[in-house]
């Protein structure tokens, strides 16, 4: 009898071992095998896929339009970049700015931002702007440098090419600005830009008329004891000629002028006595500072120039 009993129990006990092996092991084993199974059945090759993906993703295009490599050859993004002038030159009555770009972020890629708004600074002053894409001409970078020619027309510049002091002119790039209008065409191989707010055209020139005066004072003090022709005489809300002037227009006339005649001078009337003694002191005037020996060969000189007396006469300022 105890020996059937002692034979039950280890059937008993080898039956329990049993459930005990393929239940509880498989149990674990399905625990154990979790970890590295997808619950939605994706491989994790699929997994290694998508995070490819993600990595080729964030090596699109940046804002400026510049393809990134993805992996080894990924390039640094190209940020905007330090800007100097090298050179200044008149084309007609454009001014063509030749400018130097540095920026280590770029190295042999391309800055081809939009709204990009360069200023030329003389001695303090704002001596140029204008609003450019470069999507339109990208700036091609060449070991962290760059080189573009830029063009102001005669509502973008506020100072005589030969009045800019390149050595101390300083240059700035600013991104994200709103032009006015639409870009100006390039000219020999110089990018146009568009015009800056209409308030600040009217500030800049406002600042530029006052710098003129006082720079042009001594070589017009040389017309007391000769001749010279007056090209223009305005002031400012003075309706004439189909529009009425703003400083930006008595400006942009005198550039032009001067663009044609590069010893033209800008003079405020009242400073003188051949304007006070007939009473018109409060005048802006463009001389052409060519001096002459006599009225009547300044008188002359006006119509073998494309004047007509109502626009060119002979003064003296004294």
């Amino acid at each position: 009898m105890a020996a059937i009993v002692a034979v039950t129990v280890a059937v008993i006990a080898i039956a329990a071992f049993g459930v005990w092996w393929f239940v509880l092991r498989d149990d674990a084993s399905a625990q154990s095998g979790a970890v590295g199974t997808p619950l939605s059945g994706e491989s994790s090759e699929s997994s290694d896929s998508n995070d490819a993906g993600d990595t080729a993703d964030s090596g699109d295009a940046d804002a400026r339009g510049h393809a990134s490599a993805g992996d080894e050859s990924r390039t640094v993004v190209c940020t905007v970049p330090d800007a100097s002038l090298s050179d200044v030159r008149l084309r007609g009555t454009l001014l063509i700015a030749s400018v130097d770009f540095e920026s280590e972020s770029c190295e042999d890629s391309a800055y081809s931002a939009a709204g990009v708004q360069v200023t030329i600074q003389d001695d303090g002053n704002v001596v140029a702007a204008a609003v450019y894409d470069f999507g339109d001409a990208p700036l091609e970078f060449d070991d962290g440098t760059a080189q573009a020619d830029l063009a102001f027309t005669t509502v973008q510049y506020w100072r005589p090419y030969d009045q800019i002091d390149v050595s101390d002119a300083s240059v700035e790039l600013t991104e994200g600005a709103t032009a006015s209008g639409a870009s100006a065409a390039a000219a020999e191989g110089a990018l146009g830009g568009a015009n800056i707010a209409d308030a600040d055209i009217e500030r800049y020139a406002q600042l530029a008329m006052s710098w003129q005066l006082d720079h042009d004072t001594t070589a017009a003090n040389a017309f007391y004891s000769t001749f010279t022709t007056q090209l223009s005489s305005k002031q400012y809300g003075m309706q004439v000629e189909g529009k009425t002037w703003k400083y930006r227009d008595i400006y942009e006339q005198f550039l032009q002028r001067r663009a044609k005649h590069p010893n033209a001078l800008f003079i405020w009337s009242g400073d003188y006595p051949t304007y006070q003694e007939n009473g018109t002191t409060d005048f802006y005037v463009i001389l052409s500072g060519e001096g002459f020996g006599s009225a009547a060969d300044a008188t002359a000189w006006c119509p073998a120039n494309g004047y007509s007396t109502d626009d060119c006469i002979a003064v003296d300022l004294q």
